[in-house]
């Protein structure tokens, strides 16, 4: 089970998945990591907070990912797939778990980190993150820094400079099956202490009132009057009376339909875990 050293916060809600719910996950990601044209366009790279994607260069034979895999490994570089599919069961496995709906689950990526290696420099995130961990061992570090709820990715600047590093707040060691909750803007970093660690980041963000004043905007800018030159104090009264007569209906969640993020069922599964089993332990 996840053990946490220095302070410990309330902040953290800890929990771990049934053999079941493990399962589920991996079949998921079986499935996501058989498509290739998904992987193709959903891959990132990066090592040590350097984004290293444009550099990759993908053979167009079958079967590329497992050799690709096993070379960036032994590179020191960590693999990132994002956007792997949500399915209802792992959104119901989660919310049993935490407090908030299956339908706030927007997001999942796959991080594959090599040994010994921080695939990111300490960053926060613009919603809440739960970390499910698969494969191998890692160390996570929680900083004392806290953006306050982030909406923009550009938002939640790395800090790449050691010398501006907060001070830790806690240190989380996890292993396969235990799962953890980072709040949305609390900055933090991982570092794989296995010769390959794996885990899946979940991200979850219920609505927001600036989602309403966006759709507004989004609504707007297809108005030609909204988008006419005018005085000051004319665009103000102009702008007033169009919020005034706006009717805004509630955000559907999820954001995502399940059906918009599932791969083609047809594709024939392989398993990922032999896969991380196979690679060389260095």
């Amino acid at each position: 089970m996840a053990t946490i050293s220095s302070q410990e916060s309330d902040d953290f809600q800890k929990f771990r998945l049934s053999d079941a719910e493990m399962d589920g996950l991996f079949d998921t990601i079986n499935r996501s990591v058989a498509d290739e044209a998904h992987l193709m366009s959903r891959i990132a790279v990066v090592r040590q907070g350097e984004t290293l994607t444009e550099r990759l260069a993908i053979a167009k034979d079958e079967g590329w990912f497992q050799p690709m895999l096993n070379d960036l490994l032994r590179q020191g570089v960590s693999v990132v797939i994002n956007d792997i599919l949500i399915t209802d069961a792992i959104a119901t496995a989660v919310a049993s778990h935490c407090d908030f709906p299956p339908d706030w689950v927007t997001q999942q990526n796959l991080y594959i980190t090599p040994g010994e290696s921080q695939g990111f420099d300490p960053h926060c995130d613009p919603h809440i993150v739960i970390v499910a961990h698969l494969y191998g061992l890692k160390e996570w570090t929680i900083y004392d820094k806290v953006l306050e709820n982030p909406v923009y990715d550009s938002e939640t600047n790395t800090i790449a400079d050691k010398s501006n590093t907060p001070e830790v707040q806690s240190k989380i060691l996890v292993e396969p099956g235990d799962c953890f909750v980072i709040p949305r803007g609390r900055y933090h970093s991982a570092i794989a202490l296995s010769p390959a660690s794996v885990h899946l980041a979940i991200g979850t963000a219920g609505v927001r009132a600036i989602d309403y004043i966006w759709t507004m905007a989004d609504q707007a800018i297809h108005n030609p009057i909204m988008r006419a030159d005018m005085t000051p104090d004319e665009a103000l009264k102009m702008a007033r009376e169009y919020m005034a007569q706006c009717v805004l209906e509630p955000v559907c969640l999820p954001r995502f339909p399940r059906t918009d993020r599932t791969v083609n069922a047809n594709i024939s599964s392989i398993s990922f875990k032999d896969l991380l089993d196979a690679l060389p332990s260095k």
